[in-house]
């Protein structure tokens, strides 16, 4: 038996090395350790690769010193210290993802079991006094988890033992052709047995020398006393976090006192959406009958016999078994917005990518990563170009983009503009020798994004420009071509190449630049080459710098004339000029949603602001939104009120469409001059497509403290709109906006205070042929001359939205219902074309693809051949479960 074992070792140990070294090292692990540079894989994930590499390693170099010094037999070596370390590297690297409490639990215990053994291994030699209660104690671990590992693949044998003998006859050749490889898979597939064998005969030898020490029952106290805790401290972690968090959340606090009280539970609630949202990663098997059919299937056992032994599958599995249903993972992401009042893939950004990221297949942990924020597309090299007209300038932005993956990818902006700005242009190419190669074309914004939606999805190149807010954009260019693998000759890289151009009036801080929101999978590092009106500048980690500076040019006033004679003036208007309001009657919402409390101090800040400056001359209703069951408030008389805003509950959800729904509800018919809503960026992903019921009684205007955000739904959009409101960041610049209403005399219409600029039209009469200086400032001019037709839109009349997208065609401009589509074929412009004839043209969806479900399916990928022999060595241990899964 010795000499067997001993052949076994070298076989085993040397066949797991040719796998380690030519099927791994080479393949797998290059690609591991590239990743682990970027900072892609999460450092355990990396260790247990190590582990996988080093453990056979090190243990065949130490067969060989065995071999002279033997301070252990080879048999205690294999199952002692290889056996325990294998088992938790191979359970960790290709079973377990994201760790648990009661898998980190057992791994650890193994591996300070195992190491307390390797220990005992080495001083028992030199002296036997040197044995002690640790090592008692180490050994007694390990068993334990031994034993309950082979309990558990105790379930598999019968079932497993009579498929091998009805496949005996065709399996047998290949069983023997393959000898080295076998002795690999049947060794994994007894490493809890064996160890539990070692550690039996160990533990029975320890016993024996430590009872002469210390006495029998002293020692057997000792044992029961580890037992005891390790087991209790097991089942202690068992207690899986989501059930407390569903409980708390269900039923919804109505009262302030309760949602305070449950606020103070943050962190669990936390923990437990976020386990049962990432429970296909943490939990390797979920509750199912696989168990019992294989049972009936293979063995014909009858049906209550197979019941029993499920049940008893399920006890000894819960630690690796979720309890709850894959509808968890839904709910889980739905109650996490509801009362975090952002997506879980937001809030939760670092933790998921980690779990996505503990995989050995590299290729399906890339495809499930979140793209935001991720370093995917490099920014190679950016040139910013003004060209000064006097108090306006054009400005052309143009970037070029290298793919650092082997898959074609999509580069994502959100930012924001003066509000005065408009955008004049985009085009791609992909060739650095023909600029501008594709131009842009001017579409209705629904049947823009249909189009740009589809042609992703056939991996065919457009990019989109959208107008997503008042102020806000959206970028998209797609796709940017995989980076080039060769192997031979030296190939050039292939890259994209994008310009935007647009036109801005100056302000008193210089050209306004683009104000990154979000960006998503572009990055920019210190080699990105940086350049100015053709000069060099230095790196920065930012996407552009907030201004470039301008000439000291004072302001002028400008006009346009309209095709059939009207005029636009745009007239500087002086900080002095600006007012407060007099005499006014406003409505004051504030949002009272959960993110809403790390603006606490800004809210603080601008109702102080209110009550000394405006309130005096003023009058204002208070509207508090409230999530269900809760009721919305209005408090009558802000200016009298003693409203706290410092003891203010922030709670739970409430998206602004559902906030100006409260308001229309409790609002009866009291007019108002103006309808502020004090509230912060909130989550654009988590809109709906719902419309907004009932028309505003007065202009709309949304204060987001703490910066603009990203985007909003069309519905909310259109309100903004039709009711002549706007957007801004502090209260003190909408009361002036409000209040500031300069006049040009008869027969002029003040249409918009905007950037410094007061815009008119004068409706004159005469036909005048536009000079060049016009028709250079014409863009500008018609942006503002589209936002006015805005505001007088019916429901559902398309010829009103075709009349503002015919204005903004002829301009060449992007604006709320028109968007700008860079198509590079003809079967596009065809796509397009129909799209531009449906009666949904103007209708635009909410984007929330940019914030994918994370992969629920465990390890699918099909491996590449080379990957083979790791997964045979690999899957030996779990063959048997992946019979019950395919059953």
């Amino acid at each position: 038996m010795n000499t067997l074992f001993v052949a076994f070792f070298w076989i085993f140990n040397l066949t797991l090395l040719a796998i380690v070294y030519l099927g791994v090292v080479p393949f797998l692990g290059l690609m591991l350790l590239s990743d682990a540079v970027t900072g892609q894989v999460p450092v355990n994930f990396l260790l247990t690769f190590v582990g996988l590499v080093g453990v056979p390693t090190t243990c065949t170099i130490a067969g060989f010193r065995n071999s002279m010094q033997k301070p252990a037999t080879l048999f205690e070596l294999f199952y002692g210290i290889e056996a325990p370390l294998l088992l938790i590297c191979v359970t960790r690297f290709f079973w377990l993802r994201d760790l648990t409490l009661p898998t980190t639990f057992l791994l650890l215990t193994l591996l300070l079991g195992t190491i307390i053994t390797g220990h005992w291994l080495l001083n028992r030699q030199e002296n036997w006094l040197r044995v002690n209660l640790w090592h008692l104690a180490g050994q007694v671990m390990v068993l334990a988890i031994a034993l309950y590992a082979t309990a558990i693949l105790s379930f598999y044998v019968p079932p497993t033992l009579v498929n091998l003998l009805a496949a005996l006859p065709s399996v047998l050749p290949y069983a023997l052709i393959m000898l080295p490889l076998t002795l690999v898979i049947v060794g994994l597939c007894t490493l809890p047995l064996g160890i539990s064998v070692m550690y039996g005969r160990s533990l029975h030898s320890i016993f024996k020398q430590l009872g002469t020490r210390y006495g029998t029952w002293q020692v057997r106290a000792f044992i029961g006393t580890v037992l005891a805790v390790g087991l209790g401290a097991f089942l202690l972690v068992q207690q899986q976090p989501q059930i407390a968090a569903f409980r708390l959340l269900n039923p919804a606090p109505k009262t302030d006192q309760q949602r305070q009280s449950v606020l103070k539970k943050s962190d669990t609630i936390r923990s437990g959406l976020l386990n049962a949202y990432l429970s296909s990663y943490r939990y390797p098997r979920s509750n199912s009958s696989a168990m019992e059919d294989y049972y009936q299937s293979n063995l014909r056992v009858p049906t209550v016999i197979a019941q029993t032994i499920q049940k008893g599958f399920n006890v000894l599995t819960a630690p690796f078994t979720y309890q709850g249903t894959a509808a968890d993972i839904d709910k889980a992401a739905q109650l996490y917005a509801q009362f975090f009042d952002t997506p879980i893939l937001r809030g939760e950004h670092a933790t998921i990518q980690k779990a996505l990221q503990s995989t050995f297949n590299r290729s399906e942990a890339k495809a499930g990563l979140d793209d935001i924020n991720q370093k995917r597309v490099w920014l190679e090299s950016q040139h910013l170009t003004v060209t000064p007209q006097g108090d306006w300038a054009d400005v052309e932005l143009y970037e070029v983009y290298q793919n650092k993956t082997t898959l074609p990818e999509e580069v994502l902006y959100y930012f924001s503009l003066p509000e005065s700005a408009a955008i004049t242009g985009l085009w791609l190419s992909d060739e650095a020798k023909v600029p501008k190669k594709y131009p842009f074309a001017i579409a209705p914004r629904g049947a823009a994004q249909q189009v740009y939606t589809n042609q992703v999805q056939r991996n065919v190149d457009p990019a989109l420009l959208e107008q997503v807010g008042p102020q806000q954009y959206r970028l998209r260019a797609f796709p940017v071509p995989a980076m080039t693998q060769t192997l031979g000759s030296q190939t050039e890289t292939p890259r994209l190449f994008l310009w935007l151009q647009y036109k801005v009036l100056k302000q008193p801080s210089g050209w306004q630049l683009p104000t990154l929101r979000e960006q998503r999978n572009v990055f920019w590092t210190g080699a990105t080459k940086r350049f100015v009106n053709g000069k060099t500048v230095s790196a920065s980690e930012q996407w552009l710098p907030a201004t470039l500076p301008a000439e000291s040019t004072p302001p002028t006033s400008h006009q346009m004339t309209l095709p059939w004679g009207a005029q636009l003036l745009a007239t500087p208007v002086a900080q002095s000029g600006y007012q407060l309001p007099q005499g006014k009657r406003f409505a004051v919402i504030l949002d009272q949603s959960r993110s809403m409390e790390a603006h606490r101090p800004e809210v603080i800040e601008s109702f102080r602001w209110l009550k000394d400056k405006i309130l005096p001359q003023n009058s204002a209703d208070l509207y508090l939104t409230a999530i269900a069951p809760a009721q919305p408030q209005r408090l009558e008389g802000l200016e009298q009120s003693n409203f706290d805003p410092s003891s203010t509950v922030f709670y739970g959800m409430v998206q602004p469409k559902e906030m100006l729904t409260q308001f229309q509800q409790l609002r009866g018919d009291r007019p108002y001059d103006a309808i502020l809503v004090i509230t912060d960026a909130g989550s654009y992903e988590l809109n709906n497509n719902t419309k907004l019921a009932g028309k505003l009684p007065a202009p709309l205007w949304l204060v987001h403290l703490g910066g603009l955000a990203f985007a909003y739904d069309d519905a909310t959009l259109k309100a903004i709109q039709d009711s002549d409101g706007g957007v801004a960041t502090q209260v003190q610049t909408v009361m002036q906006r409000l209040a500031t209403q300069p006049s040009r005399g008869a027969g002029t219409s003040f249409l918009n205070l905007v950037d410094g600029y007061a815009w008119f039209l004068t409706k004159n009469g005469a036909t005048a042929t536009a000079t060049s200086e016009q028709k250079a400032f014409g863009a500008l001019a018609a942006r503002q001359w589209t936002t006015h037709l805005s505001h007088y839109l019916q429901p559902n009349q398309l010829n009103e939205l075709d009349a503002i997208h015919a204005a903004a065609k002829q301009y060449g401009i992007v604006t709320p219902y028109s968007s700008m589509l860079v198509l590079v074929n003809n079967q596009q412009r065809d796509e397009l074309k129909q799209a531009e004839k449906q009666s949904d043209r103007f209708n635009r969806e909410v984007e929330d693809s940019q914030l994918p479900q994370p992969n629920q399916s465990n390890i699918s990928a099909v491996p590449e051949p080379t990957e083979w022999l790791l997964l045979l060595a690999g899957a030996g241990m779990l063959w048997g479960y992946r019979q019950v899964k395919s059953n």
